[in-house]
């Protein structure tokens, strides 16, 4: 799940301009996310369409929001332990938290379904804008996920330990931050944060996929970076990260050191050198579709939210299977 969502405005040229044309407009600069990173990593037409033309393009933007199946069930438990932490001081009892995940898999998730299927402008899976096939399995297993990521949220010693220090000890819940690396502005969003009885600030990831992500690790390094940058503690020892892989469970959590904070730091900066490059106009974030190639690996492309824009109607199957459209 994204969840460290900018409020950059960025510029491009619009449709109907001539190709290369970067349109003037009025924008809040530049700025920095792993989200961005990631993107930028898989595909940067991907990461072009995303965070350049979704900002003046409607339809763009309509699929950018597009959630494919694993992505709405990992928003579906973020968002459904976000509610329940910012409403209660304690763990209930069993049978509440049965009915809590009851409530999340026949409301929520069946209200999200049905959205969906009715084309709705708030709510569109993937698989239902491309006509993915969606088996009962594939339904089995994201309720599955949902599941076992609340029971073990639930039975987890982590949220224990937040609700004993007690909500004046909260840090963040969910909550949108930005700070300064260098002249860049970085965002993020923590799931949580609290300091623990021992006084060190714990940072927690939930995660909902059974594989640690590419940039997980750069994830959690960043957001130590902020609180130590942020003045939520005097050293870096007195930071700590963990990785909840809820479905599995696991719980990762480990200590941080000022050298991880340097490499993160470098990392950060690096990064946005690198995003930056790709602008026609850095000082002003313009940017020309021409500068985004679009990546040659169809696996990539068959899950892309943007696929229609790379591949129009009738050369989807040949480009995305690998084959040209004369063979």
């Amino acid at each position: 799940m994204s969840k460290d969502r900018e409020g950059s405005t960025i510029d491009v040229a619009g449709k109907g301009e001539s190709r290369g044309r970067a349109t003037p407009r009025v924008d809040n600069g530049f700025s920095w996310s792993v989200s961005r990173h990631d993107c930028l990593a898989a595909c940067a037409r991907r990461y072009y369409f995303s965070y350049y033309a979704s900002r003046q393009d409607p339809e763009i933007a309509r699929l950018k929001r597009l959630s494919a199946l694993p992505l709405w069930t990992g928003s579906v438990v973020h968002e459904s332990i976000e509610a329940f932490l910012k409403e209660n001081d304690r763990v209930p009892p069993l049978e509440v938290q049965e009915a809590f995940a009851h409530s999340v898999v026949h409301e929520r998730m069946v209200s999200d379904w049905r959205a969906s299927e009715a084309n709705s402008p708030q709510f569109r899976l993937f698989e239902h804008e491309y006509d993915v096939p969606v088996e009962v399995e594939d339904k089995r297993i994201a309720v599955g996920i949902v599941k076992r990521s609340l029971k073990a949220f639930f039975e987890s010693d982590t949220l224990r330990e937040a609700l004993s220090v007690g909500r004046q000890a909260w840090l963040t819940v969910e909550d949108l931050v930005s700070f300064e690396v260098a002249d860049v502005k970085v965002f993020l969003r923590m799931d949580l944060a609290y300091r623990s009885a021992n006084g060190k600030a714990v940072i927690v990831d939930w995660k909902t996929g059974r594989s640690e992500g590419r940039f997980n690790a750069i994830q959690v390094a960043a957001y130590a970076l902020f609180a130590a940058e942020k003045g939520w503690v005097s050293s870096a020892d007195l930071i700590e990260t963990e990785l909840a892989y809820l479905a599995i469970p696991r719980f990762t959590r480990g200590p941080v050191s000022s050298s991880r904070l340097d490499d993160a730091r470098a990392f950060i900066v690096e990064s946005a050198r690198n995003m930056r490059s790709l602008l026609v106009d850095p000082d002003r974030n313009l940017a020309r579709i021409e500068d985004f190639p679009r990546v040659d690996r169809p696996q990539v492309c068959r899950r892309c939210n943007f696929r229609r824009l790379c591949f129009p109607k009738g050369e989807v199957s040949d480009a995305l299977s690998g084959r040209s459209a004369s063979d």
